[in-house]
């Protein structure tokens, strides 16, 4: 209940520099910016506008998706505080688990 409570405590900008230094430590983002992007530079154009304008649309689209995580999650918050919706979720991913399972079983090795 505190983490909760220390969440909502957080300013805006408090978020904001949380969420870049995820960001920035995230391998995915490491990968895009050194391996991705560069085959959309044009190496005869300006490099450093280039970058700067792929890197502003990589980190509009990425505050896009984590603005849909946030409402999902705001969203699923509601649904699973009800002890009802919480045991349908988690006896559909234990069928989902199992029917993994059996299927790796009957899988033939090849």
């Amino acid at each position: 209940a505190s983490d909760s409570a220390e969440t909502q405590r957080m300013s805006l900008f408090e978020l904001a520099r949380q969420e870049f230094l995820l960001a920035a430590g995230n391998p995915k983002a490491i990968l895009i910016f050194t391996a991705f992007l560069p085959q959309f530079v044009e190496p005869s154009g300006n490099v450093g506008l280039q970058f700067l304008v792929l890197g502003v649309l990589f980190l509009l689209l990425e505050w896009v998706a984590i603005a849909g995580y946030a409402y999902a999650g705001s969203f699923l918050s509601q649904w699973f505080s009800r002890p009802a919706m919480r045991r349908l979720f988690n006896r559909g991913c234990a069928g989902l688990l199992a029917s993994a399972g059996v299927g790796l079983l009957l899988a033939k090795k090849g």
